[in-house]
């Protein structure tokens, strides 16, 4: 049940109330008796309370109570003339008693503003609720279609790349690879770095001049030579001899055995 109903049917009970107090409250303030209730059968709710004297010499007839089209509550009094009963005390309790239902009435039209007002109010905010609910619903549906599209964009991003994985591994195992001569290369400059130290302190041109001084100084020794051209160093090689006492020949190991020169 929605709030505008609630409010209706608060409203309601509490005229119904009023009405059934009423009715059970007034006549015995106004020395009644004897109560018969019919109800009017009409579009709208109606109760009634019809109530007849004690003594039919008097002229106070009925009493009644209902809602009228618009909901609210009436209540009718059927008294005598005001001439009639001026000196009669009921007159003055009746008197302050349509005072006070005259003040309980305004009391239930006040009511009747106030929650007219509220009801309007509560009305205008369930329009804005239902309006943010729509709203609500529209951001939510754009918000998931958003998600749907970037999924969809990535998906596609994503099948892109997937070639590239072959790749990136195989940059990969270069990567290794360089880290493998990035070793060997330090190795290398380490073992370098050892051999220059054995060698000394000489440099290159160093090595190469020394080396052209050594080659001098052997084609200067190979000119003092008187057994011929010297044409070339072997490794050492141990010559037999043999003979007698007054004759010897050399032979050399390597020569082939043909050769007797």
């Amino acid at each position: 049940m929605s709030v505008p109903l609630l409010k209706i049917g608060v409203v309601l009970s509490t005229m119904a109330m009023i009405t059934n107090w009423m009715s059970q409250t007034l006549p015995s303030l106004v020395g009644l008796n004897g109560t018969a209730l019919s109800a009017a059968r009409s579009a709208y709710p109606d109760r009634s309370l019809r109530v007849l004297p004690s003594n039919l010499d008097e002229t106070w007839q009925v009493y009644s109570s209902a809602q009228d089209t618009e909901g609210r509550c009436v209540c009718t009094i059927v008294a005598p003339q005001h001439t009639m009963c001026s000196r009669d005390a009921r007159a003055k309790q009746l008197r302050q008693l349509l005072e006070k239902v005259q003040n309980m009435t305004q009391s239930i039209h006040m009511l009747d503003q106030r929650t007219q007002k509220d009801l309007q109010y509560v009305v205008r905010m369930e329009d804005q609720l239902r309006g943010l609910e729509t709203k609500f619903r529209q951001v939510e549906e754009t918000h998931k279609q958003n998600l749907a599209k970037h999924y969809k964009a990535m998906k596609e991003k994503m099948a892109e790349l997937r070639p590239l994985i072959p790749v990136l591994e195989e940059y990969k195992a270069d990567a290794q690879l360089v880290l493998q001569f990035k070793q060997e290369v330090q190795n290398v400059t380490a073992s370098l770095a050892l051999l220059q130290q054995e060698m000394g302190a000489y440099d290159y041109d160093e090595l190469h001049s020394h080396v052209t001084s050594l080659e001098e100084r052997l084609h200067a020794c190979m000119q003092k030579l008187a057994c011929g051209k010297l044409t070339a160093i072997s490794d050492p090689v141990t010559i037999k001899t043999s003979g007698s006492r007054f004759g010897s020949w050399m032979t050399d190991p390597l020569a082939p055995e043909g050769d007797n020169r």
